[in-house]
This record gives structure tokens, C-alpha cells and sequence, in this order.
């Protein structure tokens, strides 16, 4: 009885140990790919990144004036860099390596990408020339937008799979791409605020005027005023 009773225990060790076994090798397999799929989305990432800043710094001039000059020597200013198209990453990546938040973080990027896109188009149409502020704006604020996005994403996956940073090449000179779209989208908001707070005070001022040129009614007599008789 007791030697069946310990062949059980032994077989139940065994499957146990194997099942262990099984379960450690599946989660380094899958640490592994997470590793290599993240050092393949980071490098994407990355280039778009400096895709991204190389649209924030666009203002449309050239020499320190506008870029473009129409037939008839008109100047107006014209975007000297593409919009990227977005990251495209490859089909074999395995995307159940990383944890899902950032996966659904990660793949719905382009789609923020493409409504970007979309909405500089919309603004392209409806800016007045020369200086075609509303178009610059919307894509200075909108890629801006995106490359901190990346950045972000980027953050996450290091932190993730314990990467090291990428070193910073010689010409850099400790330059952050993050810290200037962080700055442009600061300017944004503060133009922004400026101009709700100039509202605010044209309102303020237009009641004002009205108040002070206001003609009072005229107040009525009183009860003496009322079946006089002559």
C-alpha cells in the first residue's frame, strides 16, 4: 500500500516538475521575443521620431525668409519637409510578447498617425496665403504630437525589457528631441491661453461700454400724477 502510495507521489512530482519546466521555458521564450520585438519597434519608432521633429521645425521659410515665390515673384511660405507616412511595423513581430496595453498602445499609433494627417489636409485648404499660418500650426502642433507619442512608446518598451538606452552620437550635443516638442506644444497652449484671456477681456470691456452708454428709463410719477384734476 505504502509503495503504491509513494509511486503516486513520484508520479505526481515528476508531472509537476515537468509542467514547471515547461511554464520557465515558455516565459523566458517569450521574455526573448519580447526583447527582440522591442528593439525592432524601438528602432522604427525612433527614426519616425526624428521624422517627426524635422516637421516641428518646418516653418515654411528658407534663408531666414519665405520659401516658395510664385511665377510673378510673390513670396508665400512653403513646407520644406514631407509628412512621414506612419510606422509600419513588420508582420512577423510577435505582438503577444508585450504586454497588451502597450501592444494596444503601440498598434493604434499609425491610426493616430493618419487622423494627424487628415486633419493638416483639412487645414491645408482652409489657410490664408502668404503665410499660411493655420497649416504650419496644425502640423507643428500635430507631429509634435506624435513624437511624443513615440517617444513615449519607446519609454515603455525599455522599461519593460530592461533596455539600455540609445548612446547619443557625437553631433548631438546632448540635444532632446522630446524636451523640444514638449516646448513647441507648450508655446501652443500659451498662445492659446493668451488668446482666451484677450477674449475674456474685449467681452469685459464691450459690457462695460454698453453699461455706460445705457439711457436710463424714465421713472414714473407718482400718485399725485394719477386723476389730477384740473
Amino acid at each position: 500500500m505504502s509503495a503504491a502510495i509513494m509511486g503516486l507521489v513520484g508520479v505526481v512530482r515528476g508531472s509537476l516538475l515537468s509542467s514547471f519546466k515547461d511554464m520557465v521555458a515558455h516565459l523566458f521564450k517569450q521574455r526573448s521575443n519580447g526583447r527582440y520585438a522591442a528593439v525592432r519597434i524601438i528602432t522604427l519608432l525612433d527614426e519616425y521620431t526624428h521624422r517627426c521633429v524635422s516637421v516641428v521645425s518646418d516653418n515654411g521659410t528658407c534663408m531666414g525668409g519665405p520659401a516658395g515665390k510664385t511665377e510673378q515673384g510673390e513670396e508665400y511660405y512653403a513646407s520644406q519637409i514631407s509628412q512621414p507616412e506612419p510606422p509600419s511595423f513588420p508582420d512577423d513581430i510577435d505582438w503577444r510578447s508585450i504586454k497588451f496595453k502597450l501592444n494596444y498602445r503601440i498598434l493604434s499609433f499609425p491610426n493616430s498617425a493618419r487622423a494627424t494627417d487628415r486633419n493638416i489636409d483639412k487645414w491645408e485648404t482652409n489657410s490664408s496665403p502668404p503665410e499660411f499660418d493655420e497649416w504650419f500650426d496644425s502640423r507643428q502642433e500635430g507631429y509634435a504630437h506624435l513624437g511624443l507619442e513615440a517617444v513615449n512608446s519607446i519609454k515603455e518598451l525599455r522599461k519593460e525589457f530592461s533596455l539600455p538606452e540609445t548612446p547619443l552620437k557625437f553631433w548631438d550635443w546632448g540635444w532632446d528631441s522630446e524636451k523640444f516638442s514638449q516646448g513647441k506644444l507648450n508655446d501652443f497652449q500659451t498662445r492659446r491661453e493668451s488668446v482666451a484671456a484677450e477674449h475674456v477681456m474685449m467681452m469685459d470691456d464691450l459690457t462695460a461700454a454698453r453699461k455706460t452708454t445705457a439711457t436710463p428709463a424714465p421713472k414714473l410719477a407718482g400718485r399725485a400724477a394719477k386723476g389730477r384734476k384740473p
